[in-house]
């Protein structure tokens, strides 16, 4: 009896996870790079949806604080900048952002963001601010978001950015059918 009991609730569960939808989407890496001796990592990454692609900058953790001091203690949620649904389009909106670097130091620039957990589908799209930052002869980005009064940032340098879009220029003459 404990057999057949345990078979059915087995089979159960089984047809119950199959005909629910799926939570998690696939992702595709293309492109992905190591900083502060691996400590974060930048990714490039496709997240196709009903057969459209769906192109992302994944920056990693973002600190807490003000403009000033930022403390890293969350260390489950990512910013994810939208990039589009081409690959043309992916490097392109890479190299807008990269531009920012070479403006004074304090220029602003808005685009869109998503902060959230796992991948960009778990969060709402929000501002987020792209600073051109030049601290002793380095060119930084710096990716933030304005939240409650308080401020949680990233910082990407020129040529780090600049890593990631020659590899999704590879990735492009690599794989010419995907658009």
């Amino acid at each position: 009896m404990k057999r057949l009991l345990f078979a059915v609730f087995f089979f159960a569960v089984s047809v119950m996870t199959f005909a629910q939808g799926s939570i998690i989407k696939p992702v595709y890496d293309i492109a992905e790079l190591e900083i502060n001796d691996g400590d974060e990592v930048l990714t490039v990454f496709n997240m196709p949806e009903e057969g459209q692609n769906h192109y992302y900058l994944c920056l990693g953790t973002l600190g807490f604080g003000d403009d000033f001091v930022q403390l890293n203690i969350d260390p489950v949620s990512q910013l994810f900048i939208p990039l589009g649904g081409t690959l043309e389009e992916a490097v392109a909106k890479m190299e807008e952002l990269k531009a920012v670097a070479k403006q004074e130091s304090g220029t602003v620039v808005e685009t869109v963001g998503t902060l959230a957990i796992g991948n960009p589908s778990m969060g709402e799209e929000e501002t987020v601010y792209v600073t051109a930052r030049r601290p002793l002869l380095r060119r930084l980005i710096e990716f933030s978001v304005k939240r409650n009064g308080y401020l949680r940032a990233t910082h990407i340098s020129k040529g780090e950015l600049g890593s990631l879009i020659s590899t999704v220029k590879i990735y492009r003459k690599l794989h010419p059918k995907e658009k």
